[in-house]
């Protein structure tokens, strides 16, 4: 079950930072009929087509902010609020989770080649009265925010093209979102069939870390994901929401994306509130010799 539980948390993390510097994200499960009203049951070339652009068009992005809400498996609800940029690589999210094995608000910045993990009176709690831990890049630990590296590396492309491989992804209607006119389309995703085909590849790895994510799905019990999609004025993704059933419950994440390529600061915490283990070991080691 713990196991069950980090994985969770590691996949949504890792869609998180996938979608947001994609401008897309990935998938949902279990819908009734009425999700289905509205368009054809089998795919069509122009809604392929159009899918596709949009999930191109969102690997081209620097940066990208959003806002997501929902339910993760083991987890409950949480709710939170992100900003991303590549160059430079830099991360900053808060997020408040409630209803599950880790409730409170989290905090994790990743600048400067560093990940910061912060957790307010929680943190404070074990951590001597500081709020944030300093972690490497390719430090594991962190509790539900390890790896990190892993879920910055993410190809956005990973999870934006399970919608168009879909076998039914299909346009809805014209919808409003936040006062943007979107197109709404709409797919569902068998993971194991998904799994079978072969991934693509290309020069970024998109189908060797689509893979991965497939992988993911499946430790978490997922069988099938339904997919969300609403896309804008120039082929951008302006909206993702994404269900499932998996082992430990529901699955159901929305994300509302906003700010695309605009800059995005993020400060490293002051170092008299920020426990850096690197450091202290260092320090250690020089006291023992």
């Amino acid at each position: 079950m713990a196991h069950r539980s980090r994985t969770a948390f590691r996949v949504v993390g890792a869609l998180l930072t996938a979608a947001v510097l994609s401008g897309t994200t990935a998938c949902t499960s279990g819908g009734s009929a009425e999700d289905r009203s509205g368009g054809s049951r089998r795919p069509d070339g122009t809604t392929v087509a159009a899918v596709q652009r949009a999930v191109t068009k969102g690997t081209g992005l620097n940066s990208l902010s959003y806002r997501a809400s929902g339910k993760v498996p083991g987890q409950g609800s949480v709710k939170g609020k992100a900003s991303f940029s590549l160059r430079p690589r830099v991360v900053e999210m808060r997020m408040t989770a409630s209803g599950g094995v880790q409730e409170g608000e989290f905090s994790v910045r990743l600048v400067g080649g560093a990940v910061y993990v912060g957790g307010g009176g929680q943190a404070a709690a074990v951590l001597g009265g500081k709020h944030w831990l300093k972690l490497a890049l390719t430090d594991q630990g962190a509790g539900g925010f390890g790896g990190m590296q892993r879920q910055a590396d993410q190809d956005p492309a990973a999870q934006a093209s399970l919608l168009p491989g879909s076998d039914d992804v299909r346009k809805i209607r014209e919808e409003t979102v936040d006062g943007v006119r979107a197109t709404h389309y709409a797919g569902v995703v068998d993971v194991a069939e998904a799994a079978k085909k072969p991934a693509a590849k290309s020069p970024s790895g998109t189908g060797e870390r689509r893979t991965k994510v497939l992988e993911q799905y499946k430790e978490l019990g997922v069988r099938e994901l339904k997919l969300d999609l609403w896309v804008g004025p120039g082929d951008r993704t302006v909206k993702f929401r994404q269900r499932a059933r998996a082992a430990q419950g529901p699955l159901d994440l929305s994300i509302r994306f906003f700010d695309v390529n605009e800059p995005v600061r993020v400060q490293a915490p002051p170092a008299s509130d920020t426990v850096d283990p690197e450091q202290k070991l260092k320090e250690a080691s020089r006291r023992v010799g």
